[in-house]
């Protein structure tokens, strides 16, 4: 495996590319034809393969976005297009591919990985975790009728505003009503002008429809959504893969919008953040169907970089050594002294035989929940790979769990768009 050779994907091989996704991901398609492919989109995403000599073994798509991470817009690779023809499987490519592809966002200075699993298990065992979750509702549009009344989009007054089909004019829009998204809820992603024009008004089989409810020249709401027609007894469904609202009224918005196409559609089905939900509202609650479900996972790339960029409480001090365990990558092999003063973090790596014991020992799966604030320092100790000196009756591990926990408090999150 050493004589593999990690680079970027050659362009003027993108129909070899494009065969290793039909096969990885849609194989019920057949083998893919360059010629009958009339897909025009501006793709996105940096491609990557490990190559043994010209032949390609394994290849991914690297994205670069913002994302709002503690308050804050960082820097993130998403992680995508992980494939590997059936003829190199099982050989250990894709784990050298996912090592080289951290090294990559490690030398970029970025310190964020995301990816959409097609099995949590598999990217479980390289330090990846889930870091949001969704609420995916089913109902019945009649269910939603009580949103017609309650809308605080009044009347049928010009001024109360209304709902519109969008196009590629309205990113700045867009752009407004996220960034007031990202205020409530981490993760939310800075859309780039190509994004909202390539990712939110195209899909990737079928582009969908997009609208937004517009009141004095600003959007308050949007959504994106298909129509799908099912085998299984529900018949045509509207099904909505994205909804943006600007304040939590405004979800009426949607669920009345939704509502009135109850002559087009037997259902609605809604993917929502996971703290909306409408099993109160409803007229008969056992009609309508609610999951929570696992979404996205989450990784830090460089434990010592990420914990810098942190801005704790000025008046939380504190110190203590942490020791990573990471399955994937070898620069979390050396323990890492963190120092919390004046609003800062200082995080240094440290020779492992003068450290001692480390007061924190954590999976780098943990530690990136917490980091997230996806999980809480408590939990993490009780079900997961996360150890403090002292849980086992020693005066620190209370006083230093409450400084993590004031170092990492629990935030809202939801990451929405899939790439």
């Amino acid at each position: 495996m050493d004589d593999l050779d990690y680079r970027p994907f050659p362009g003027e091989r993108d129909d070899e590319f494009r065969a290793f996704m039909r096969y990885a991901f849609s194989p019920e398609e057949g083998p893919y034809d360059p010629e009958a492919d009339d897909d025009d989109r501006e793709h996105l995403a940096a491609y990557r393969g490990l190559f043994d000599g010209e032949d390609p073994v394994a290849v991914c798509g690297h994205h670069d976005f913002s994302l709002r991470i503690r308050g804050r817009d960082r820097d993130a690779a998403g992680l995508s297009a992980v494939a590997s023809p059936p003829e190199h499987r099982r050989r250990g490519h894709i784990e050298r591919l996912l090592r080289e592809s951290l090294t990559e966002y490690r030398d970029d200075g970025v310190d964020f990985s995301v990816l959409w699993p097609f099995e949590y298990a598999f990217y479980r065992r390289y330090g990846w975790r889930t870091v949001s979750r969704y609420r995916w509702v089913k109902a019945p549009p009649e269910q939603l009728s009580f949103a017609a009344d309650g809308s605080d989009a009044g009347d049928d007054d010009d001024e109360a505003g209304e709902f519109r089909r969008l196009d590629a004019d309205d990113y700045d829009a867009a752009a407004d009503l996220l960034a007031a998204t990202a205020d409530r809820r981490d993760f939310t992603m800075a859309r780039t002008e190509a994004w909202w024009r390539e990712r939110t008004l195209r899909g990737w089989k079928t582009d969908p429809f997009v609208y937004g409810f517009e009141r004095d020249g600003r959007l308050r709401a949007l959504l994106s959504y298909t129509f799908e027609e099912r085998d299984d007894g529900d018949g045509r469904a509207m099904v909505v893969s994205d909804a943006v609202v600007a304040d939590p009224a405004a979800w009426d918005l949607v669920f009345r919008f939704c509502r009135d196409h109850d002559s087009q559609v037997e259902r609605v089905r809604l993917r929502l953040p996971v703290d909306v939900s409408v099993l109160d509202r409803v007229a008969d609650p056992r009609a309508v169907t609610e999951e929570v479900r696992t979404g996205p996972m989450f990784r830090l790339v460089d434990a010592p970089a990420a914990l810098e960029g942190l801005s704790p409480d000025p008046d939380l001090e504190t110190a203590f050594t942490l020791a990573v365990d990471d399955p994937l990558v070898d620069w979390h092999d050396r323990p890492i002294r963190v120092t919390v003063a004046g609003g800062a973090v200082d995080a240094e790596r440290v020779d492992a035989d003068s450290a001692g014991d480390p007061d924190v020992t954590a999976g780098v799966g943990a530690l990136s929940q917490l980091y997230a604030g996806y999980r809480g320092v408590d939990d993490l100790r009780a079900h997961a790979e996360f150890h403090v000196r002292g849980d086992d009756g020693g005066e620190r591990g209370p006083a230093l769990a409450d400084d993590l926990a004031a170092l990492c408090p629990p935030r809202r999150t939801f990451l929405r768009e899939g790439f």
